[in-house]
């Protein structure tokens, strides 16, 4: 799974909607159709035209549109519409480049390398899982798995029914992110959204998060 970063709740990219995110500096931007098959795609978050930012555009149907000058490109990444050139074939080699990404736990992940391997278990089945929230910490990824509990090659730290999972946006920072087992008894989702923020500030402050990991208990 190191070749897997968790990079955000699912709630978080919802039909039609467009977020970019960063993994050790690199951006990328998700993008979910606004299909039948509301299928998730992980970019590279520039546009090869100008460089504009992807995660700045629009999403119509299966495409994703930048915002710049509007050109269009298709779920296979390959760009299929330049407005301003409306009747011009669209050459093969107009493309962006384009990550793995999965839906599991809650969460989405991406693979840099398009990785196929993806032996992700957590306790419950996929649809039983409840994401709660994603949240940006100020200290580095290191300390922050260490409060929580966690090895670098595990994708998620389970304290009983609440999944923890982190990564690395850029160097020296953090995002944590929170999920719960539906319908199991333990915290809710608002305690949880409450909890990641006490979590966050004994982090940042470097005080004892001890106490804040028992009140999972």
């Amino acid at each position: 799974m190191h070749r897997w970063h968790p990079v955000s709740v699912v709630s978080d990219i919802r039909r039609g909607e467009v977020a970019g995110v960063r993994i050790g500096g690199r951006e990328v931007v998700l993008w979910r159709e606004d299909s039948a098959a509301s299928t998730l795609h992980a970019w590279e978050d520039r546009c090869p035209h100008r460089g504009m930012r992807l995660s700045f555009g629009f999403v119509r149907g299966d495409g994703l549109g930048c915002l710049y000058h509007g050109w269009q490109f298709g779920p296979a990444a390959r760009c299929r519409l330049i407005p301003a050139h409306p009747q011009v074939r669209v050459p093969a080699s107009i493309h962006v480049a384009a990550y793995g990404v999965r839906e599991g736990a809650g969460l989405v992940w991406v693979s840099l390398e398009a990785a196929e391997d993806f032996p992700l278990h957590a306790p419950w089945g996929p649809d039983a899982i409840t994401p709660v929230r994603s949240m940006h910490v100020r200290a580095g990824v290191t300390h922050l798995r260490h409060a929580i509990g966690g090895a670098e090659n595990m994708p998620v730290v389970w304290r009983g029914p609440v999944g923890l999972a982190v990564h690395e946006p850029v160097a020296g920072q953090a995002m944590l992110h929170v999920v719960r087992a539906a319908g199991a008894e333990g915290p809710s989702a608002p305690f949880l959204s409450r909890w990641a923020e006490r979590l966050r500030d004994a982090v940042e402050c470097g005080g004892e998060t001890a106490p804040v990991m028992g009140e999972l208990a």
